[in-house]
């Protein structure tokens, strides 16, 4: 293990930066766009709005990495350049084609009259820039508004499949399957089977993806599981689970949709698959509320870490990627002053009471109710706050005793693993001071503490 200091040297306008989590140079990042592992090199690009912490003309910024773990910008960034996107590159993915990497995603624009006209758009990835700009989809199929965008591309036993989010005329969310033979004339097929007729108004950043013969769809259904309002982000990221239907993309009698992810922020979650082809998540750590403490400083957000995802029982479990190890050093005492750190408890038996952050009077806490099997976590004691009418607590109701938490903080992050990945909780927090404790109040004593502190890799970004 590697032992080395650990302390950040805060200037004026990096407070909050992280040490390891894929961050923007400057404005504001949202959802990730086009992961894919591609010729030895994982790409990630984000949705990405360079000049401040607000949602304007949006590009594709995009950085790499060999290990997702170490990341550097790549200058080949998909630019809103064309009268198909003049008025934002929106969401999409990356798919490999005949050894090129290949790019759809939505053009946004809008008449003189302010009529949103979305495009769906193939583009290039190329050793010198990103080419070949072309549209692939020109026209929004009847029954459905201009609400039609993010295209996540797949290959099929017959093809090419395309999932898009949509809202249909009765202002109802869903997902639109179209198809196709050579990624150029796409055909629309129809909607993706599911029995959720009236759940929420848009789904936006749908994925698909199979794991152990089951068809999972993740999407954000906007306007649904947001209640009650004090315990609910104003987005929600979700999945269901289907008997998938190889010939009509029928999902069959799915699993009642679950988030994805129970903390304060999460969304625009998508996966790609890596190197030893295991399926990886990675989501937008931020909210559609705005106003965070970071925005003083001209940036704002962050993406999760990589997420090793697996199925068991019908439930998505998340587990850090294996590769973060290499994040740490030398394992030290529960209550060392840390920016970062990896926390492992494991063999918990009853109550837990912890500050995953502490300094002074600032903290984040952890609890768990053994009567009723709920985690709260509460960062009401904090000082830079935002978003507090969606309340200041998260409540988790286990169905299943408290067993284990694996815990990754950066300076401004934590990401909360729970019963081995079963549940996560994801949030940020901008505490005054950036070193703290991790606070023990309440925990069996055989219970199982280690306490990595963790390296400062974002030098480049």
């Amino acid at each position: 293990m590697k032992n080395t200091k650990h302390t950040l040297n805060h200037s004026t306008n990096n407070h909050w930066r992280t040490q390891f989590h894929i961050q923007p140079p400057t404005g504001l990042l949202n959802d990730p766009n086009g992961l894919i592992y591609y010729e030895g090199v994982y790409h990630v690009f984000y949705q990405w709005h360079p000049d401040g912490p607000t949602h304007g003309l949006k590009s594709w910024n995009h950085v790499t990495s060999i290990d997702l773990v170490h990341w550097t910008p790549d200058k080949r960034i998909l630019r809103p350049d064309s009268i198909y996107d003049s008025h934002g590159a929106y969401s999409g993915s990356a798919l490999v084609v005949d050894g090129t990497l290949q790019l759809f995603y939505t053009g946004n624009t809008r008449t003189s009259d302010d009529i949103r006209v979305p495009y769906q758009l193939n583009a290039r990835l190329a050793t010198d820039g990103i080419v070949d700009k072309t549209v692939i989809i020109d026209h929004i199929p009847s029954g459905y508004t201009d609400h039609f965008r993010d295209p996540k591309v797949f290959t099929t036993a017959y093809g090419y499949a395309m999932i898009l989010g949509a809202q249909r005329q009765d202002m109802t969310g869903t997902a639109l399957l179209y198809t196709s033979a050579d990624l150029k004339a796409w055909h629309f097929a129809k909607e993706l089977t599911t029995s959720l007729e009236s759940f929420g108004y848009m789904w936006e950043c749908p994925d698909y993806f199979e794991l152990e013969q089951k068809g999972i769809l993740l999407f954000c259904p906007q306007g649904a599981m947001n209640s009650p309002r004090s315990n609910t982000n104003i987005y929600p990221n979700a999945y269901i689970i289907g008997n998938y239907d190889t010939d009509h993309f029928d999902m069959g009698n799915h699993t009642h949709p679950h988030l994805l992810d129970y903390g304060f922020d999460f969304y625009a979650a998508q996966t790609f698959i890596d190197q030893k082809g295991q399926r990886v998540l990675m989501a937008w750590m931020g909210a559609a509320e705005g106003g965070y403490p970071s925005d003083k400083y001209g940036w704002a957000h962050v993406l999760t870490l990589p997420r090793v995802l697996t199925l068991v029982d019908n439930h998505l479990y998340q587990q850090p990627h294996p590769n973060l190890v290499a994040l740490r050093t030398d394992a030290v005492p529960i209550n060392s002053s840390l920016c970062s750190y990896e926390l492992i408890l494991d063999t918990i038996q009853g109550a837990l009471d912890i500050d995953l952050y502490r300094y002074q009077d600032e903290c984040v806490n952890l609890r768990y109710d053994t009567a009723t099997q709920t985690l709260i976590l509460d960062r009401s004691a904090l000082k830079n706050t935002y978003a507090t009418e969606r309340g200041e607590t998260r409540t988790l109701c286990l169905d299943e005793p408290l067993k284990d938490l694996h815990v990754f903080r950066d300076t401004s992050t934590l990401e909360i693993f729970i019963n081995q990945g079963r549940y996560t909780m994801s949030l940020r927090f901008f505490p005054q001071h950036i070193e703290g404790h991790v606070k023990i109040k309440t925990l069996n004593d055989s219970a199982i503490k280690i306490l990595y502190p963790l390296e400062d890799v974002n030098h480049d970004l």
